[in-house]
C-alpha cells in the first residue's frame, strides 16, 4: 500500500488547521464565560461603624483618601445627619436643621452614633466651597478656645 506524500502533507496541514481552530475557539469560549461570570458577580464598597470606635474625622478622611462617591450617614439618638462625597470631597452637608459647615461642627462633636456610606454617583453641585482640611482646623481651633471670628 503505497501512500502519496503530497497527500500525507495535505492530511496533516488540514488536522493541523482544525487543531488550531479549536483551540482558539475554546479561548474564546473561556474569556467569554469569565467575562460573564465577573458580571453577574459584582461587589459594592461596604463602610460603616460606630462613632465610639470610629471617630467621624477619620471616617471622612477614609473616604477622601478614598476618593469615593455617595453619602455619609449618621446617626446619633433619634438624630440623623448626612455628608455628601463627591470624589473624595465633601459637597453637602446636614445635621439638626444646620447646612454645610456649621452641620459638620455639630457632628463632629458626636461621641456616640452610628455611621455608614451608601456609594452611589452624586449628581449635584458642590454647596461648600471649604475643604475638610480647614473645617477640620477650624473646629479643632474651636473646640480648644483658640479660634477668633
Amino acid at each position: 500500500m503505497a501512500v502519496d506524500i503530497p497527500v500525507i502533507v495535505a492530511i496533516s496541514a488540514f488536522a493541523a488547521g482544525v487543531l488550531v481552530s479549536a483551540g482558539i475557539l475554546t479561548v474564546r469560549t473561556l474569556k467569554n464565560k469569565k467575562k460573564a461570570s465577573q458580571q453577574n458577580y459584582s461587589t459594592s464598597f461596604v463602610f460603616s461603624g460606630n462613632l465610639k470606635q470610629t471617630t467621624l474625622l477619620d471616617a471622612i478622611q477614609f473616604l477622601e483618601i478614598g476618593r469615593r462617591d455617595g453619602i455619609l450617614h449618621i446617626f446619633s439618638g433619634r438624630r440623623k445627619g448626612y455628608l455628601t462625597f463627591v470624589k473624595g470631597k465633601v459637597v453637602d452637608a446636614f445635621y439638626r436643621n444646620e447646612i454645610g459647615r456649621d452641620a459638620i461642627f455639630q457632628m463632629l462633636e458626636l461621641n456616640e452614633g452610628d455611621f455608614y456610606f451608601e456609594p452611589k454617583v452624586i449628581v449635584q453641585p458642590r454647596l461648600m466651597s471649604d475643604t475638610m482640611m480647614d473645617i477640620a482646623f477650624e473646629w479643632d481651633a474651636r473646640k480648644n478656645g483658640a479660634f477668633q471670628e
